[in-house]
């Protein structure tokens, strides 16, 4: 079993997951690729877009209108990987919710745009006002979740969490439940709870295909490769096109020594969706075919899909520092990075990616004691762990 969690630790840079880097200077010509790969979305989003823009040029003061659409275009930001729909939705929210009194779709519609674009801080203080607006709202109880988890506060999240699945059992919930379990190192549980979310989740939903996925990933980590081929190709048979699931694909074939199927998932993938996650997979089993060229040109890719992120208002220091510390490079530059989101945040992950680029930059006694705070919950992400064990090996 170890031999395959060492194998699974060359692609669990992806478990970042939850919100990763993408980005564009024109200099590359990774720009065709990026261009093609904002296509069609998996779902009825598009025709709710097309609807709610016709709604809106015949009643352009509705804030309902306003906020649904902007919430859509949140979606087809998550569907496409385009992140100029932030832009979008930015402006359709600023519009609703300068209504007296603020509507409370619009207030969750900014929230979930704040934590998209990485400002968890923003996103915590808007979640909690929209509660005492109006707290019968389940869903901005998933938001300042997810915020609260984002900034390190566990024990408020759990409490928050409770609340939200006491009120509503459903996939929202349970995938949380999931991911807490997950922090805190019990796999078969987040198993069990990321099960209940795809049972409770509609047929034909985004979201359900994307619970099969974070489920395989979880059999991933558990390292029942079996089991997370076949959720990966359950969400398949949902939305054929879903490129998270053939990203999935990519990364069982990769553990399983198949490197030439992983290099074609990984390409289909990225035909899909230009995200940075896809690209660093592919570019590391180009690093492990000894094919230093095609490596080099996904990491370039990277750094193009980086900067559109970040010129659409998306937060991606601790990504950054994480990918350049993989590297090698820029290490300086990284310290700052991971340093300063630490300050900010208290998550395992920021203490991870910290820990981390001090080892790279030999500073190993500060290194093991960030490490520590990487593991204070239990967990049994194989990127952290192997991340530890580097860690306790150095300098000695």
């Amino acid at each position: 079993m170890r031999w395959i969690k060492i194998l699974i630790v060359a692609v669990s840079v992806l478990a970042l997951a939850a919100y990763f880097l993408r980005p564009f200077p024109a200099r590359l010509a990774a720009s065709n690729l990026i261009d093609r790969a904002f296509a069609p979305s998996w779902s009825s989003n598009e025709q709710v877009i097309s609807s709610m823009e016709e709604r809106l040029k015949e009643d352009p003061d509705n804030p309902k209108i306003a906020a649904t659409l902007g919430q859509a275009y949140l979606q087809r930001a998550r569907e496409s990987g385009d992140p100029a729909y932030y832009s979008k939705s930015e402006i359709l929210f600023t519009r609703a919710l300068k209504r007296e009194p603020a509507p409370i779709d619009a207030m969750l519609g900014k929230a979930s745009l704040l934590m998209a674009r990485h400002e968890f801080r923003n996103a915590r203080d808007l979640a909690k006002k929209a509660i005492a607006t109006d707290p019968d709202v389940v869903a901005t109880y998933g938001i300042l979740t997810d915020a609260l988890v984002e900034l390190g506060d566990y024990d408020e999240a759990i409490r928050t969490l409770d609340i939200m699945v006491r009120r509503k059992p459903n996939l929202s919930s349970y995938s949380r439940v999931s991911y807490i379990r997950e922090l805190k190192g019990d796999i078969p549980g987040a198993i069990q709870a990321m099960k209940m979310a795809v049972e409770s989740g509609a047929p034909t939903a985004e979201n359900t295909a994307w619970c099969m996925v974070q489920l395989g990933n979880l059999y991933l980590i558990d390292g029942q490769l079996n089991r997370a081929e076949e959720q990966y190709h359950q969400a398949l048979l949902r939305f054929p096109d879903y490129a998270h699931a053939t990203a999935g694909l990519a990364r069982v074939a990769s553990a399983r020594g198949d490197l030439a199927g992983a290099v074609e998932h990984y390409k289909l993938a990225l035909d899909r969706i230009p995200l940075a996650e896809f690209a660093i997979g592919l570019g590391e089993v180009y690093e492990r075919m000894g094919r230093s060229e095609e490596a080099k040109a996904q990491f370039d890719l990277v750094e193009a899909i980086q900067e559109l992120y970040r010129a659409n208002g998306v937060s991606i220091d601790i990504e950054l520092a994480l990918f350049n510390a993989d590297r090698g490079r820029n290490i300086p530059q990284a310290l700052d990075l991971a340093s300063n989101e630490w300050r900010s945040r208290k998550s395992v992950r920021v203490a991870d990616v910290y820990a981390w680029v001090l080892y790279r930059a030999g500073r190993y006694e500060e290194a093991r004691e960030m490490i520590s705070q990487a593991l204070r919950l239990g967990t049994r992400d194989p990127l952290i762990l192997h991340h530890a064990e580097a860690i306790a090996d150095a300098g000695r």
